[in-house]
């Protein structure tokens, strides 16, 4: 008698079954050849399977004649897979033993096990996105859902992928950052797919601080003042693009920063409100007797990670 002295299944989803037959070849000439049994030493991932030539269990085999036992390859778990088959049979060196191999691979990957969104401003949506490829031989259902503290600003804008990912195959998930919260932000994309034991699978989603606000012009340019104009006031617009009202506070430095003061505007109580914008009225009463002068103004704004924002101030008079 002889047999295949091995089988290898290569890389095998986890939970998928892949199938190999086993030659098992009656070498005499005389007699026929009985097979009484066959057993795996790990049965609850290799078993035989109805699907070979040989039949169903005792089998006899006429002399010169060949016939395929169908083993079956089942991972409940990924990583490199081992066993044997053993075949008790009426020859003389019965029993045979087939060495068995294989792999068990997640049925789903994805790219990115993380989207990292940086620092965006309120009404800005950015995206990013990631692939999913199914190692499965069969198409899976896909879906997704978001989890934890800011789950509500992120969403699924776009990509190829529909509810079904055909077998071996790859598609593309688009995920949109919409800001909604003061400081950074979190959340969890799950992608699902069915069957398949081993999912979901997670994707860490997170942001540097949000910007709520903006703050310009950058530079107050007073020009000359005359005697006719001992002073001048400018404006500063604080334009809060958030939902949240945020406090505000002013410093100025520099070596003119005594000639340049906050003397009003709309921003009321050093506050910014929701969604508007609001003005912070600089004044400048020149002392420089006739030189040019420079500050700067630091408009500081709860929360922001782009703050303070700095205001060049310059001006004269003669």
């Amino acid at each position: 008698m002889s047999v295949t002295a091995s089988l290898a299944f290569g890389d095998v989803a986890v939970g998928q079954t892949v199938a190999k037959n086993l030659t098992v070849r009656n070498t005499g000439k005389t007699n026929s050849l009985v097979i009484s049994g066959a057993a795996s030493s790990d049965p609850a991932e290799y078993a035989l399977s109805g699907t070979g030539t040989c039949g169903a269990i005792p089998v006899t085999l006429a002399p010169l004649k060949s016939c395929t036992l169908a083993v079956a390859f089942t991972p409940n778990a990924a990583g490199a897979h081992s066993a044997t088959l053993t075949v008790g049979d009426n020859a003389a060196s019965s029993p045979q033993t087939v060495g068995l191999s294989g792999t068990g691979i997640v049925d789903l990957t994805i790219s990115k096990s993380s989207l990292v969104f940086g620092s965006e401003k309120f009404g800005v949506k950015t995206t990013k996105s990631f692939a999913v490829t199914n190692h499965q031989t069969q198409p899976v259902t896909l879906s997704e859902t978001f989890s934890g503290i800011n789950a509500a600003d992120f969403s699924i804008t776009g990509g190829t992928c529909t509810t079904t990912l055909a077998a071996r195959k790859e598609c593309s998930i688009i995920v949109t950052f919409t800001p909604g919260a003061l400081g950074t932000e979190s959340a969890t994309l799950s992608v699902s797919d069915s069957p398949d034991p081993l999912g979901p699978y997670a994707v860490a989603l997170s942001t540097g601080p949000t910007i709520p606000a903006t703050v310009t012009p950058t530079t107050l340019a007073y020009g000359t003042l005359t005697a006719k104009t001992p002073s001048l006031t400018k404006n500063v617009t604080v334009t809060n693009l958030s939902k949240f009202s945020l406090s505000i506070n002013e410093s100025f430095s520099g070596a003119n920063a005594s000639d340049f003061a906050v003397t009003g505007g709309t921003c009321t109580d050093d506050t910014a409100a929701a969604n508007s914008s609001c003005t912070i009225a600089v004044t400048f009463t020149p002392t420089g007797g006739g030189s040019s002068e420079s500050a700067s103004m630091a408009v500081n704004v709860a929360v922001d990670p782009t703050s303070p924002h700095v205001v060049s101030l310059t001006g004269a008079s003669k």
